[in-house]
């Protein structure tokens, strides 16, 4: 099986070749906006490094966001083009899932990505990068106690978000974990999954996943009822 996976959801984009089950190439974009300008460009790069063409692929995959509206647009457009162009099912895998993936030896992990204004893009995964719930807007003060009940860790690529300024500044070391800044690699193996369990779509069913405030924040904890 080759599956190629598109990434320009975030600041970082990049694109992986993932080939009878082992990611075999990862190639940097660089940072964002302008995706769109050299994305084909380098698929064909990466694709002749290989000496494979775009009718070897079977399975697309895209990073569906949180992210960047434009960036998010970018690589699910080019995804869904040529996976309908060439007639071959897509995957679509949320940026915090991937993230979730890369997480050594959590039974639970918290993926973040940075909201802007001090705001959090955060999902909630078992090990097998299952979702415990939906991905959603939150801040650190409504995370914090999430963490605690879980026992979760927290896995970023955004180290910004752990530094002084940072929405994460009061986050424990003893909790978190940093992953690499290109993602794609981890969408493609994450897509292998989703593949192998007869979860590939056809291009018009996968969308973007934006998860954007008010509509999309962590469920207030049950209150007790007053009597």
């Amino acid at each position: 099986m080759n599956l190629l996976a598109i990434d320009t959801a975030r600041h970082e984009g990049s694109i992986a070749l993932l080939c009878d089950g082992a990611v075999v190439s990862e190639l940097p974009l660089g940072k964002g906006p302008g995706f769109g300008e050299t994305l084909f460009q380098a698929i064909e790069r990466l694709l002749a490094e290989r000496s494979l063409a775009l009718r070897d692929i079977d399975f697309y995959a895209a990073a569906t966001g949180p992210g960047s509206f434009t960036g998010i647009r970018v690589g699910l457009v080019a995804a869904k083009a040529l996976a309908e162009t060439n007639r071959k099912p897509l995957v679509g895998v949320s940026n915090l899932r991937a993230l979730a993936s890369l997480a050594r030896g959590a039974a639970v992990r918290v993926p973040v990505l940075d909201a802007r204004r001090g705001g959090l893009f955060a999902g909630f995964y078992a090990a097998d990068c299952e979702a415990i719930r939906p991905d959603a807007y939150c801040r650190w003060t409504e995370l914090e106690p999430e963490l605690e009940s879980l026992g979760a860790t927290l896995v970023s690529n955004e180290q910004d978000l752990f530094e002084a300024d940072g929405a994460l500044a009061a986050a424990s070391d003893a909790v978190r974990q940093t992953a690499p800044a290109a993602l794609a690699a981890a969408v493609a193996r994450v897509a292998a999954g989703d593949v192998a369990t007869g979860r590939a779509c056809r291009p018009e069913q996968v969308e973007a996943n934006y998860i954007r405030r008010p509509n999309a924040r962590l469920p207030r904890q049950a209150q007790p009822v007053r009597r």
